[in-house]
C-alpha cells in the first residue's frame, strides 16, 4: 500500500459504506443537474456525449469502435449516452472495484472542477465523473488498470480518454491530491446528506402508511 494512500485505508469510521456514499452522491448531482438542466446545449465541452460525432445521424452513439469491447461489455461500451447517470456510476463503481473511499474522493476531484466554473450537465456528466474516477484510482489506488480498459469501461477511444484526462487536470491545475482533514469533514458532510435523505424517505413512507 502506498504512502499518499494509506491514511485513507486506515480511516476507522466504517458508517460509510458504498451504497451510502453512492446515495449521498448522486442525491448532489442530481440536484446540480437539475440546477443546470437548461443549459446543456450551451456549454459544450470535449466531455459532451456528442463531442466527437461528425453526422446527425451519429447522435444517438459514441464515437468508439466496438472491436475493443468484448462481446458482454458492447452494449455498454457503445452505447453510454442510453445509460442514466446512476447507472453508469454504478457499473463503473463495480467494474473498477472502488470502495466507499474512492468514491468520496472522486467526489471532492469533481468539486475541484467545478470551483474553476465548469458546468456540470446531462450531456456531461458521464465522462466527467469517469475521469474523476480514473485519475482519483490512478493516484490513490496501487492497483489502478491500464488506459486501455479505462477507455473499455466508459466506452470511448484511448485517444479520447487522453483528451479527457488532459482537459480534466488542466481544470485543476494537475492538482489530484487531497489533505486527510479535508477528506474526513468532506465524508462527514456526505454521511449528513445520506442521513437527511434517509430521514425524508423514512417519513414519507410513514406518513403514506397513516393515510392508508
Amino acid at each position: 500500500m502506498s504512502t499518499v494512500q494509506s491514511c485513507y485505508y486506515k480511516d476507522q469510521d466504517k458508517s460509510m459504506n458504498p451504497k451510502e456514499a453512492l446515495n449521498a452522491i448522486f442525491m448532489i448531482l442530481n440536484q446540480i443537474l437539475d440546477y443546470t438542466k437548461d443549459l446543456d446545449e450551451k456549454t459544450p465541452s470535449v466531455f459532451d456525449h456528442y463531442h466527437h460525432h461528425n453526422h446527425e445521424s451519429d447522435k444517438n452513439s459514441l464515437s468508439t469502435s466496438c472491436s475493443d469491447c468484448s462481446s458482454s461489455e458492447a452494449d455498454f461500451c457503445c452505447e453510454l449516452d442510453k445509460y442514466d447517470m446512476e447507472d453508469f456510476i454504478y457499473r463503473c463503481y463495480k467494474m473498477l472495484g472502488f470502495d466507499s473511499n474512492l468514491l468520496i474522493l472522486s467526489m471532492m476531484n469533481l468539486d475541484k472542477l467545478l470551483t474553476n466554473k465548469f458546468i456540470l450537465t446531462s450531456t456531461n456528466i458521464h465522462k466527467i465523473f469517469f475521469t474523476c474516477m480514473m485519475e482519483t484510482q490512478k493516484y490513490y489506488d496501487d492497483e489502478s488498470f491500464t488506459n486501455k480498459v479505462y477507455a473499455k469501461t466508459c466506452g470511448i477511444s484511448t485517444k479520447e480518454l487522453l483528451e479527457l484526462e488532459l482537459e480534466f487536470m488542466n481544470y485543476i491545475d494537475f492538482n489530484i491530491y487531497i489533505k486527510d482533514e479535508d477528506f474526513f469533514q468532506y465524508k462527514r458532510k456526505l454521511q449528513s446528506v445520506y442521513e437527511s435523505s434517509r430521514i425524508i424517505s423514512n417519513t414519507y413512507i410513514q406518513n403514506e402508511e397513516d393515510e392508508d
